[in-house]
């Protein structure tokens, strides 16, 4: 046992032996045998110092003054850079909210329940749905999540998922069902939208089977997609779905809601999506915050992974209070009846976003939902005045489309980009010159236009 070992686990010699005869072993490194021995670091890692306070911030400073952190960003498919209001920051740094651990005492937790059920009732709003919960991950493992659900709601096994979807969204979901007996089959894209043709041809097709001989549990498909893209006549899909008996759910930009229908409208049984959007800043990746929205249904209520948050009146009073209406996680409840392993969630996320939502107000989604349309489709008409260049490459769009630089490299597009100060969105496809640009309500149209120039630069 090295010394690394010894700081950090509080155990003699003696008491490792002991437990490692106890099960078996005679080396503590056998645990990790799954481990492949090409990762197994061999010596120790040439860590610099020691080093005084004062030396370390230096060290530290130098490091991160190799950033460039002034380049305007066009990145996008799911998280994005945003405006939050100082307001919302500010009542986030009240230390009522801003330590406030998970509600295990519910009768003293009542500010962080009501934040959370403020949350739940905002979001259900937007969604025009019915149940909310409080909360998941991302969005990756809210698709995950929901899969599960509508495999368990119908027992059936096989789930449709239509592209265009993240792949990265699509990974994390695979992941979540990858030891269930869930079967995935991806529907691909056709002109970058959904193919509703095809996925009404497949549930026709279902839809005339006997009840008994149906394999397909639901589908799962977005609005906008990843390519930003909007499906025509959502609606008339889920009809077709429903029509065999199977479960829609529907992938959302919840900020595009402001101006675009809302999943529960034309007849969504789930909604799931990314609620970084929500007044969240990106932090290195995180954290997220997986919204999971659902229809009222009294039998599907106990397959919704995570807590519910619900009103009530206090004992011997009419005031309201709050209770954790129903929480089927495996922490609370036996393990074979749980419906998902999420432990400390993104509630503090959730209460971030719910305090955005309320800064904004119903007038404020819409006009930033409408400026962001206006922004990127004047952007798209801009880029696709330089030659050689196709934007949008798919359409119709919402506020982030695909555009195709000919035969400029994705590594001299990028090059010339960052010179000028920008990051050009990302690429969809190695061997391909298309990329995902994404307009956020932090551009300026001096913004737009200096971009449009670094681009018609990078293409001479």
């Amino acid at each position: 046992m090295n010394k690394f070992y010894e700081s950090y686990i509080g155990t003699s010699e003696e008491e490792r032996e002991e437990m490692l005869k106890e099960m078996g072993n005679s080396d503590i490194m056998e645990l990790f045998s799954d481990i492949p021995e090409s990762l197994i670091l061999k010596e120790d890692i040439a860590i610099p110092g020691p080093y005084s306070e004062a030396e370390l911030t230096r060290f530290f400073k130098a490091i991160a003054n190799k950033n460039k952190d002034m380049l305007v960003s066009f990145l996008g498919g799911g998280v994005r850079q945003q405006y939050v209001p100082a307001a919302v920051e500010e009542v986030m740094q009240r230390g009522e909210i801003y330590t406030a651990y998970t509600p295990y005492q519910p009768e003293i937790s009542q500010g962080t329940l009501q934040l959370t059920y403020e949350y739940q009732s905002m979001v259900a709003e937007l969604l025009e749905m019915d149940v909310v919960n409080a909360s998941l991950y991302d969005w990756g493992s809210a698709i995950g999540e929901v899969l599960l659900i509508m495999r368990r709601i119908t027992r059936r096994r096989k789930l449709l998922i239509a592209e265009p979807v993240s792949p990265d969204r699509l990974a994390v979901a695979k992941s979540y069902i990858a030891y269930s007996d869930v079967e995935i089959e991806v529907v691909p894209a056709k002109n970058g939208l959904v193919d509703i043709e095809a996925l009404i041809n497949i549930f026709s097709s279902e839809s005339e089977k006997p009840k008994k001989e149906r394999e397909i549990a639901g589908l799962y498909f977005e609005v906008p997609s990843y390519f930003g893209t909007l499906s025509e006549n959502p609606a008339d899909l889920c009809d077709i779905v429903h029509s065999s008996d199977a479960l829609i759910t529907i992938g959302v930009d919840p900020i595009s809601l402001g101006i675009l229908s809302p999943p529960g409208e034309y007849g969504a049984d789930f909604a799931v999506g990314e609620g970084q959007l929500l007044g969240n800043c990106i932090n290195s990746g995180g954290p997220l915050l997986g919204i999971l929205a659902m229809k009222y249904n009294r039998k599907w209520i106990r397959e919704i992974p995570g807590r519910l948050i619900g009103s009530t009146k206090e004992l011997n009073s009419d005031d309201v209070g709050y209770c954790i209406t129903l929480q089927t996680r495996e922490q609370h409840i036996r393990r074979e009846k749980a419906t998902s392993n999420v432990c400390t969630n993104q509630a503090i996320t959730a209460i971030n976003a719910a305090i955005y939502l309320s800064s904004l107000g119903k007038r404020g989604i819409i006009e930033l939902s409408q400026s962001l349309y206006d922004k990127s489709h004047y952007l798209a008409s801009e880029l696709n005045k330089l030659d050689g260049v196709t934007a949008p490459y798919f359409d119709p769009f919402f506020s982030e489309f695909i555009v195709d630089f000919g035969e400029v490299s994705h590594s001299e597009i990028t090059r010339k980009c960052m010179e000028n100060g920008f990051i050009p969105g990302h690429k969809i496809l190695a061997k391909t010159t298309l990329r995902l640009i994404s307009v956020n309500e932090l551009h300026t149209k001096s913004d737009l236009d200096n971009f449009v120039i670094a681009i018609r630069e990078a293409i001479l």
